[in-house]
């Protein structure tokens, strides 16, 4: 009885007196059980994101299977990205794709004025000096940018500092090899303040709008439809009067930019996907020209 009492006394002590060599002190125990836990979110983490690259990777089969131009919005945390989504969704512009709807629940299909419909995805908010690592976690959430003919890029026009704003979007962008991709610098909040339509004046081709009053929204869905267009190579064609046919399928399949009556033939100088000009190949007497915005 006595040994056990001596036995209990000693533990008491050493507890008291805190850790004895040999053995592991309370906060130390703590530190390493912290340390698991985080081992363990981070091993979660990286499983979650291999798994983000392998949904993103089917999303991009899957867009180029749908043949439809990928327009992508990109924006610095509070530009109003949400607010514009919800505009043209609330018009009935955007509305969900059923390829898409749950593949990918940030693409949905956008109607534009010229009748042609687009996939618009969304990207999450960027923010300044974004460190490496970060970059390096959201590729597989952004690189959808990589794939997109157009990047809409939405500014908070009432920030203190949108052009800071405008390159940290940028560099991130650069990061993420997607800082090739044509462009579309959209002003918002021109509802709240006057910079907006300072900046749309001096960035050349950009648009202001207010996505909170719905304020050029049809400039900015008619100027998305017109860098499209702009994006396709021109092709010049010969086509024999007796085909009036393929006449009418290049006004159909194309843009047609002009149209010369020749003797024999009409000339047409029109904008033709890649996939289409095929079906016109031996009428080609001009070798396409690259885009012009």
């Amino acid at each position: 009885g006595r040994a056990l009492s001596q036995q209990g006394s000693s533990g008491g002590a050493a507890g008291a007196s805190g850790a004895r060599i040999g053995t592991r002190g309370p906060g130390e125990t703590q530190l390493e059980v912290d340390r698991r836990r985080l081992v363990r979110r981070i091993h979660k983490l990286e499983s979650q994101l291999r798994e983000i690259a392998h949904t993103r990777n089917t999303q991009r089969k899957a867009r180029r299977r749908s043949q439809l131009r990928n327009v992508v919005i990109v924006g610095y945390t509070n530009a109003g990205k949400s607010t514009l989504l919800n505009r043209l969704t609330d018009s009935g512009v955007l509305v969900e794709d059923r390829l898409f709807a749950t593949l990918d629940p940030t693409t949905r299909r956008l109607q534009l004025p010229g009748g042609e419909s687009v996939l618009l995805t969304d990207t999450v908010g960027f923010v300044r000096k974004l460190p490496h690592q970060l970059v390096e976690a959201f590729k597989s959430t952004l690189e959808v940018a990589n794939d997109a003919d157009l990047l809409v890029h939405v500014v908070d026009s009432a920030a203190v500092d949108p052009e800071a704003q405008i390159e940290a979007v940028r560099d991130v962008l650069g990061e993420i090899g997607a800082d090739e991709r044509p462009e579309l610098l959209v002003f918002n909040k021109s509802d709240a303040s006057p910079e907006a339509a300072r900046f749309a004046e001096r960035f050349e081709g950009s648009v202001a709008i207010s996505a909170a009053t719905g304020e050029g929204i049809d400039a900015l869905l008619a100027t998305i439809g017109a860098r499209l267009r702009s994006l396709v190579p021109a092709v010049e064609l010969e086509i024999p009067y007796d085909r009036g046919d393929l006449i009418a399928a290049i006004h159909r399949s194309g843009e047609v930019l002009s149209s010369t009556a020749g003797e024999l033939s009409m000339r047409i100088r029109a904008r033709l996907e890649a996939s289409e000009v095929g079906r016109f190949e031996e009428f080609v007497v001009a070798p396409v020209s690259p885009a012009v915005g």
